[in-house]
């Protein structure tokens, strides 16, 4: 089919072929785009979006989130002028700076519609920054509110919060952590699940980042603790 030169040309990339081609056919259904390119891995991300005419991708937050989002920062400097709308159910406020610090355009939840997609996309390709949430199910915010407003909390932890946080990267499990800061197992995994929610994470391995990140940690130790 003949591609009109004002067709938003558009690179989509999830680990799941479902997915890929149900967000591809309802694509495809909105005037003047074209999904030209369908990857699930980072490496076939960096590919195409090199050696295509791109000029919106849309990626699932889990391909490129293995390594703490370097990725996307590296895409961004391959492809200077694409656009990323980032996929994701993660809405906490140092996961959307850190989207952004990264190049990203706009954070689109998975819980958005038809209509909120095809926006989306119009947005990124107009270059506008923006955010939308599971919180605000209706509303596309400026992405520059939010991530200047996470900027001046540098540290969304409480002092607690931040005493667990340093231990869990150094490697204490939580019977340790609990007897050091005198309190019960349960107490610690209540402060852990907090932590994860607050800093977006899932795993040991993003929790040590973000303390590194925090200045909490110098670099990741190890104790002869496990987890």
């Amino acid at each position: 089919m003949k591609r009109s030169e004002d067709t938003i040309r558009i690179l989509l990339a999830d680990e799941h072929r479902l997915v890929r081609s149900a967000i591809s056919a309802l694509i495809e259904t909105f005037d003047s785009m074209s999904v030209v390119a369908e990857v699930e891995t980072e490496q076939q991300l960096m590919k195409d979006a090199a050696r295509l005419d791109v000029d919106v991708a849309i990626i699932d937050a889990a391909v490129i989130s293995l390594k703490g989002l370097e990725s996307l920062g590296q895409l961004t400097d391959i492809c200077p002028d694409i656009r990323v709308i980032v996929l994701s159910t993660y809405s906490s406020d140092s996961f959307i700076r850190r989207l952004f610090e990264e190049g990203a355009c706009g954070l689109l939840h998975k819980n958005a519609d038809v209509n909120e997609l095809e926006m989306a996309i119009r947005k990124a390709a107009l270059g506008e920054r923006f955010v939308l949430t599971a919180m605000e199910p209706e509303q596309f915010v400026d992405a520059t509110s939010i991530v200047g407003a996470a900027i001046i909390h540098e540290n969304p932890l409480t002092l607690r919060q931040s005493e667990v946080l340093t231990l869990v990267a150094k490697g204490f499990r939580s019977k340790a952590i609990a007897d050091q800061l005198n309190v019960s197992i349960k107490t610690i995994e209540t402060h852990r699940a907090d932590i994860m929610r607050r800093l977006g994470v899932r795993h040991t391995a993003g929790l040590v980042h973000e303390a590194i990140r925090l200045g909490l940690l110098v670099t990741p130790q190890r104790t002869d603790e496990s987890e």
